[in-house]
């Protein structure tokens, strides 16, 4: 990797030499600032304040050691390669500060191939990306990492283990690439535009971190056949988003509140699990299209105007789950037909809602084919499954066998199996729609078949294992 244009810096005579390492000491008695060699080829130890200046090389087999209480001030565009070791020692009470003066961005620190590092109790800020690994290895915890373009990136086959860290206003928090692994824990992701991205095969466990007030929380890109576990996603404007991701991608026991737009959103062909959530606030809950099919099972799902948006040829597995307290609990459109089984329905404006695509009849007489590749032809959507999907369509979507409120089992009952329920909208409420582009003929919208219902409410429904609460994950 070609390093910046760096120039050496003599040593002067605080410089003490002890065996093969020396020690670098610039306290308050000393008028200015340090500056840190440009070539590190033994063992250096700092301790105090200094300037990095150009490009610093720490080299194979060289130790640099940054004691408590150190602050570095980097100048504009400089940066830090390490080939052999770097140890940065801060505590809670005198961290070490690696922060240039306003306004000024730095490259950052990066670990080359075969690289290796302890990171503790350090404060970095204004890096274009603070900490980049290279089949490398890093522990870091402890630190808080602000103000960068990136703060942490794993490039590739980088094995990182990030605890307690907090990660705050930085355009990406995390970024996890090409076979990169490790462990992401109790660690805080505030205010970035992407708290935490995984692409090309990267694999980092991520359990029991706090999300709080980012743009996007987690971004999963392609297979990820990982865990997202035990993680609180509060304030953001969206939490979790999937992108062509299969069952082995499993969303469990986290806690969403209040996101804006939606706690899970699932796209383009994935069919990722999401079980045992909570979910509370905002305007989606699992929000899944594109032609994706989640496993959604045992979650709550409450005061939300969407619980769950199903659209575009959706066949999840909708089971076991608590759908609450929601102006829309179930929606389907464009031809879904999920497996709806064992879930309670209560306290929703409507449990179940059908939109105006969701039409056996249409299919069958003019289907939506041609307007899937007119739509991502206007996309500009390269896809070649876009054309792929069922040639058959059933004329109800099938929701037997699950618990409703009282109110909703009441008018069942008395309606009998096959009626207009206030808290279904189908094809009941509208028997015929038209579509643009489809000439003037009209077309029926699919019912919703209720019955028979479960004999008893569900207990088994919802939650396993806990209740939601931020205090069972540790927050």
């Amino acid at each position: 990797m070609k390093a910046t244009r760096s120039f050496a810096v003599l040593m002067s005579a605080a410089i003490l030499l002890v065996a093969t390492s020396a020690r670098v000491h610039s306290g308050e008695a000393d008028p200015e600032p340090r500056t840190i060699p440009a070539e590190i080829t033994q063992e250096l130890v700092l301790d105090g304040s200094f300037v990095l200046e150009g490009g610093v090389r720490i080299k194979e087999g060289a130790v640099l050691t940054i004691l408590a209480g150190t602050v570095i001030r980097p100048r504009p565009g400089s940066s830090l390669t390490v080939q052999g070791q770097l140890r940065i020692e801060g505590k809670k009470d005198a961290p070490v500060v690696i922060a240039p003066s306003e306004g000024v961005q730095w490259k950052g620190i990066t670990f080359l191939t075969g690289a290796e590092g302890t990171v503790t109790g350090v404060e970095i800020d204004g890096a274009e990306t603070a900490l980049s690994l290279i089949a490398s290895r890093l522990t870091i915890d402890g630190a808080v990492i602000s103000g960068s373009k990136t703060a942490i990136h794993l490039v590739r086959e980088a094995l990182a283990q990030i605890t307690g860290s907090r990660i705050i206003k930085n355009r990406i928090g995390i970024a996890v690439d090409m076979k990169s692994m490790g462990r992401i824990s109790g660690c805080l992701f505030e205010g970035n535009e992407v708290g935490l991205g995984i692409a090309s095969g990267g694999l980092p466990e991520i359990t029991g971190n706090r999300f709080v007030g980012n743009s996007l929380g987690i971004q999963v890109l392609q297979r990820y056949p990982g865990k997202i576990e035990g993680n609180l996603f509060k304030d953001n404007k969206a939490g979790v988003r999937l992108y062509q991701n299969g069952p082995d991608t499993i969303v469990e026991k986290n806690r969403f509140v209040n996101n804006r737009d939606v706690p899970i959103l699932a796209l383009s062909y994935t069919s990722p699990t999401i079980r045992n959530n909570f979910m509370s606030g905002g305007k989606y809950g699992v929000f899944a299209n594109q032609f994706s099919s989640p496993r959604i099972l045992d979650n709550r799902i409450e005061k939300m105007e969407e619980a769950v948006h199903l659209n575009k040829k959706n066949v999840s597995e909708f089971v076991g789950n608590v759908v609450a307290d929601s102006k829309i609990g179930l929606f389907c459109d464009f031809s879904s037909y999920p497996r709806i089984k064992d879930n309670l329905f209560t306290g929703n404006d409507l449990h179940i809602k059908l939109g105006k695509f969701q039409s056996s009849n249409w299919e069958a007489r003019a289907g939506s084919k041609r307007l899937v590749m007119q739509t991502a032809a206007q996309a500009g959507s390269r896809n070649p499954r876009l054309a792929q999907g069922p040639e058959e369509f059933p004329e109800f979507v099938d929701a037997v066998d699950n618990w409703w409120d009282k109110k909703t089992l009441s008018e069942m009952k008395k309606k009998g199996e096959t009626a207009e329920i206030s808290t279904l909208f189908d094809g009941y409420d509208l028997p015929e729609v038209t579509y643009e582009g489809f000439g003037e003929e009209s077309y029926t919208l699919d019912k919703v078949l209720y019955w028979p219902t479960l004999e008893k409410e569900p207990v088994t429904a919802g939650l396993k294992g806990w209740k939601g609460s931020s205090g069972e994950l540790g927050f």
